[in-house]
């Protein structure tokens, strides 16, 4: 590459209008689906604005993807901000226990911060004695935020916990919110954890219908206006339902954001998307088709041959059938009917290698219609594995 043709990538056009919306540290100005658990973040923690000497802990609890660091961080930001209209001086630190893998490298880091020391020679009590003193003197309260808090030893996050009885209320100028996976919080917890804290906020993982608003609102932040179509949105939500993580569908639009500014293109289409989830969570198990009958191995060709033919995420059910009697003539196979070519449908869905769902007909006042995709490998590379499979077993 000469520096002419280097040049000439830095002018291309890019599909992006804010990329950095898509990196995992964004915190999003507005954050849906999660107003319960905020409600109970402001409930908890907004005493801390109307009482002195008040240490409160909670702790964020889900799986992955579920939103915990984004609602606790959302918090932490509009919190301060309150605080700041109140003539509270309140200072928000946030801490990752996968970079921070033990308590004295965190309160290390805050001396670090707030008095300027090395914390050399200082236990890790008379470090945080030095930081409380500081907060006093600044007049100032501490929100504590520590993501993965698992990865803490069990009396280390006790010590945490305990601040408030170690050091005194009337000098515990701290609170502190904890993040954690449910089962990885479920090996760690004990009686004494327990009873420090004031509320466990469990977070469900987000329905079909909250990941489409919340990819809409992201992908409408990431990118230029034609660059997805609603049903890309709509299948990338699929995933998301799917894998009940929707840190694989921001990864995913960011992923095929790029891919596409690298190729010259300007818009994201099916194959890229499934190219991209299985980039990031690669979920096709080529073993199951092996457990395929030949007719279920068919109805899948069909339906790979029908997403080729179409532009559209989905297929319909019909197309897909039309597509399943052609191959079976190909290979002098008798076609099932149509009622028949439904129930492999229907059991391609269950076994995940497709995803269905039945939608009405807009135009019809009782008609519906079943549509189909595929959400983890592309209709091209699937046709390819199973025209070999076809070659050695029918010809």
């Amino acid at each position: 590459m000469d520096e002419d043709e280097f040049r000439k990538h830095f002018m291309k056009k890019s599909v992006f209008k804010q990329a950095n919306t898509l990196d995992q540290s964004y915190v999003p100005e507005k954050l849906f689906c999660r107003d319960d658990a905020l409600k109970s973040l402001i409930f908890n923690y907004r005493r801390i604005l109307e009482e002195e000497n008040l240490s409160i802990n909670c702790l964020l609890l889900g799986k992955g993807g579920v939103g915990k660091t984004a609602t606790a961080r959302y918090f932490g930001r509009n919190f301060k901000t309150i605080a700041l209209e109140k003539d509270v001086n309140l200072f928000i630190e946030y801490f990752n226990c996968i970079t921070f893998r033990s308590k004295s490298k965190i309160i290390r880091e805050m001396l670090a911060k707030y008095t300027h020391g090395s914390g050399r020679g200082f236990s890790d009590d008379e470090a945080l004695k030095l930081i409380l003193k500081q907060l006093i003197r600044e007049q100032g309260y501490m929100l504590l935020i520590i993501d993965e808090i698992h990865l803490l030893k069990s009396d280390e996050i006790l010590a945490f916990l305990d601040i408030a009885e170690t050091f005194g209320h009337q000098n515990a100028k701290l609170s502190i919110l904890l993040i954690s996976r449910t089962k990885d919080w479920m090996r760690i917890e004990n009686e004494k954890i327990l009873s420090r804290l004031n509320q466990k906020i469990p977070l469900k993982a987000y329905n079909y219908e909250e990941s489409r608003q919340i990819l809409e609102y992201r992908s409408d932040l990431a990118f230029k206006e034609y660059v997805l179509d609603p049903k890309i949105i709509e299948m990338i939500a699929e995933i998301v339902t799917s894998h009940k993580n929707m840190r694989h569908g921001i990864e995913i639009l960011r992923k095929s954001g790029l891919y596409v500014d690298k190729e010259g293109l300007d818009r994201i289409n099916a194959d890229i998307i499934r190219e991209a989830s299985n980039e990031v969570y690669p979920t096709f198990r080529s073993d199951i088709i092996d457990q395929l009958n030949d007719q279920e191995l068919l109805a899948l060709y069909g339906i790979a041959q029908s997403l080729r033919n179409s532009d559209d995420p989905y297929t319909l059910v019909d197309d897909a059938y039309e597509e399943y009697q052609t191959i079976c003539e190909t290979y002098s196979i008798e076609p099932h009917v149509k009622m028949s070519f439904r129930k492999y449908v229907r059991n391609l869905n269950q076994l995940k290698i497709i995803n269905s769902k039945t939608v009405r007909i807009e135009e019809a006042e009782r008609g519906r219609h079943l549509e189909i995709t595929l959400l983890d490998i592309p209709p091209s590379k699937l046709e390819e594995l199973l025209i070999d499979i076809f070659d050695k077993k029918f010809s």
